[in-house]
């Protein structure tokens, strides 16, 4: 089977950011969907009384806006295979995060694309950064291309 599309078009080193305010609401609203209810991240108060001294971001939120970095790059639509994080620093509420995908191998034997994820916050740290594998030929309509 011969790929055409993303493959053929995209290029090693092809990136797309994300950029977000991380806003309290957010935070909440992810809680809610997730069914995390850690007060560091519901709790301005108890954040502030832990060793972080301020309320985070999950982990998780920051790991699904990385998604909307891989959905910029291979657009409109890829599946993800494997994907993996490392969390380097907190992410305080308020923050700005940026998330940054970029095509690191495209294997078009297999219809795959790995792509390096990492995420910065306002002042340039690394605050998290992963790696997924996205499947590009399976997941338009359920029919392979």
């Amino acid at each position: 089977m011969e790929m055409s599309y993303p493959p053929k078009i995209l290029h090693v080193g092809d990136f797309a950011l994300f950029p977000k305010t991380v806003s309290a609401s957010d935070v909440t609203l992810f809680a809610g969907v997730s069914g995390d209810m850690n007060p560091l991240y519901l709790n301005e108060t108890y954040g502030q009384h832990s060793s972080y001294k301020m309320r985070l971001v999950p982990s998780m939120l920051i790991a699904s806006m990385m998604g909307g970095a891989v959905n910029r790059l291979l657009r409109p639509s890829s599946c993800p295979v494997e994907r993996r994080f490392s969390v380097r620093k907190p992410m305080q509420v308020g923050d700005t995060l940026t998330t940054r995908a970029e095509v690191r191998e495209i294997d078009e034997e297999k219809g795959q694309v790995r792509v390096e994820l990492t995420a910065y916050n306002a002042a340039g740290e690394l605050v998290m950064q992963g790696e997924s594998v996205e499947d590009v030929r399976m997941c338009r309509g359920g029919e392979e291309r």
